[in-house]
């Protein structure tokens, strides 16, 4: 069977027209009708996003696997390698927006001390929240292509959670220390700079405070990204355990 043939038969079982699979994928009806007829190859992140609606393996839809799609489905939703990796790198990236606009909170609040000229600290600090607001409505608008990985139990091929696991061991201390690093640099700005606010001459306590809010916006943007990825690697490394977990409450 041609990957044509498997494109076309996860379709219908799928039971989906060539338009409503078209939609799912952003292309053309003509596009889907190409692929379906060997004329042409989807890209792979195409392939990998037509395993997700089929509920298939990539190894089943590109023809290297016998693994049927309803025994997939029967186990849960198949995570290839490419896939877990997107979604890794997703969470980075959203975590990164998250840490920075926590961030921006901070330093917009820091600038709001410093207005010795014509206040121009609020102005800056006013200019900041946009930002932050802009970027926190951005990352609501976004699209989540990885919302099942977290609702639903995830079938592997053995050496791709293996590695995935391997990678997380060798990490995890690491991820641990630069999450309590990050949070002990946050409370240093958060409780001990402005506790000790008579010790700076009274013109500077304005900049002082300032830096307790620089201090706390590093501190915790750096705490909140690694643990984001912290919680991307156990939900993939953990799952059995999660699924085991719940199935007993």
């Amino acid at each position: 069977m041609t990957l044509g043939q498997r494109i076309q038969k996860g379709r219908k079982e799928a039971g989906l027209s060539q338009e409503e699979l078209a939609e799912q994928l952003g292309v053309s009806r003509q596009a889907v009708s190409r692929w379906e007829n060997d004329n042409g190859y989807p890209e792979m992140e195409k392939i990998i996003r037509l395993s997700q609606i089929y509920r298939m393996s990539l190894d089943y839809l590109v023809g290297n696997g016998q693994e049927k799609a309803e025994d997939i489905s029967e186990k849960g939703w198949y995570v290839s390698n490419e896939l877990a990796e997107s979604f890794l790198a997703h969470q980075k990236s959203k975590f990164m927006k998250i840490g920075i606009c926590f961030l921006l909170v901070c330093v917009s609040s820091a600038f709001s001390y410093m207005n010795m000229y014509h206040n121009i600290g609020d102005a800056i600090s006013t200019f900041i929240i946009i930002v932050d607001i802009i970027l926190i409505i951005s990352m609501i608008l976004s699209d989540n292509p990885y919302k099942k990985i977290w609702r639903e139990p995830l079938v592997f091929d053995a050496e791709v959670l293996k590695r995935l696991r391997v990678t997380f061991a060798e990490n995890k201390k690491k991820y641990r220390i630069m999450i309590l690093g990050g949070s002990f640099v946050f409370l240093i700005g958060f409780l001990f700079l402005p506790d000790f606010y008579w010790a700076v001459p009274e013109d500077s306590q304005d900049i002082w405070y300032a830096l307790g809010d620089a201090v706390q916006g590093i501190g915790g943007c750096f705490a909140i990204y690694t643990w984001g990825i912290w919680r991307a690697y156990r939900r993939l490394t953990m799952n059995e355990e999660y699924w085991r977990r719940k199935k007993k409450k």
